[in-house]
């Protein structure tokens, strides 16, 4: 079973620095690291504030994802970034009922 995840990528400041001098198409690359790994890039896009671009990706497992944000740190071209999975609003239902079918079986800590 596959899984989407969005990325979201905070380049550090020398290369984006790079980046001005030289335009660099970073969703070209991001569809070839996440493609090499049997995953498919569905969106890009540039974002103002906390993060500078964000990725939506479905890969074929969660290894895989830890694999690809591994290869994002170890380029050098990240300061940081964070990961969020994502699913459909129909699994969003499903988790609803798992949780309520479920619900008398957890307490907090120290709830007891």
């Amino acid at each position: 079973m596959s899984v989407t995840v969005a990325m979201f990528i905070k380049y550090e400041n020398d290369k984006k620095d790079e980046m001005l001098k030289s335009p660099s198409d970073r969703a070209e690359v991001s569809r070839k690291a996440v493609g090499a790994m049997g995953g498919k890039l569905l969106h890009a896009y540039g974002t103002c504030g906390e993060f500078d671009m964000m990725f939506i990706y479905e890969m074929p497992d969660m290894a895989s994802v830890a694999a690809n944000m591994m290869l994002a740190d170890a380029s050098g071209m990240s300061k940081h970034h964070k990961i969020i999975p994502l699913f459909s609003n129909d699994d969003f239902l499903a988790a609803q009922a798992k949780a309520g079918e479920m619900k008398h079986t957890y307490s907090a800590a120290g709830a007891e």
